[in-house]
């Protein structure tokens, strides 16, 4: 369990696509690292996005602002990559070298890190070295890297290197739960979330 707390990376009410806390709803339980990530998207009508899904402008999440969740300085960035591509059928492909795509990687206190991907490229308000407070803008949400479609990759790990370190379960601190017909301990998959 994550020793600090974090807020949501975003303002407003976002899906929780994929993440949670057991083997059921986990983002990805094999890998280590991703073992308690979350990816969040807007939905309208229970859909992310309108129209042709094809087209990453017709996605609801597409070229939000993402927020920092905690405060900590920015150690690693890498913003190079354009948009993957959507495919028929919304399967996950990557369409540069690295799944992350454009992400950043904030250390916090504690020893704990957090990574957020698939950034909009040429978005990032901010470069390594800088301190950034909970709250403040980092970027915007794109479609780099590993994706079905525009979506905020967020995790927490217990060091800086996203192959080997370890995921923290995340403590967050400012969300309610908008569809209370899903009642969990933590948040996991199928919730609205909306910040507080």
């Amino acid at each position: 369990m994550s020793k600090n707390k974090y807020i949501l990376p975003f303002k407003g009410e976002w899906y929780i696509e994929f993440g949670g806390v057991t083997k059921k709803t986990s983002h990805s339980w094999d890998i280590i690292s991703q073992r308690y990530a979350y990816d969040f998207e807007i939905r309208k009508e229970d859909k992310p996005y309108f129209g042709d899904y094809h087209e990453c402008n017709n996605f609801y999440s597409y070229k939000q602002e993402i927020v920092c969740p905690c405060d900590g300085v920015v150690v690693d960035l890498v913003n190079e990559y354009d948009d993957t591509r959507i495919v028929d059928g919304r399967k996950a492909i990557c369409d540069c070298k690295d799944v992350r795509g454009n992400y950043i990687l904030i250390k916090h206190e504690h020893n704990e890190y957090s990574l957020i991907c698939h950034v909009l490229l040429n978005s990032f308000k901010c470069i390594i070295g800088d301190f950034l407070r909970a709250g403040d803008v980092i970027g915007l949400v794109g479609n780099s890297g590993n994706t079905m479609g525009p979506h905020i990759h967020y995790q927490v790990q217990a060091g800086y290197d996203f192959s080997t370190a370890s995921g923290l379960p995340i403590k967050f601190k400012n969300y309610k739960i908008t569809n209370k017909k899903i009642q969990r301990k933590y948040l996991s998959c199928g919730m609205y979330v909306k910040t507080c």
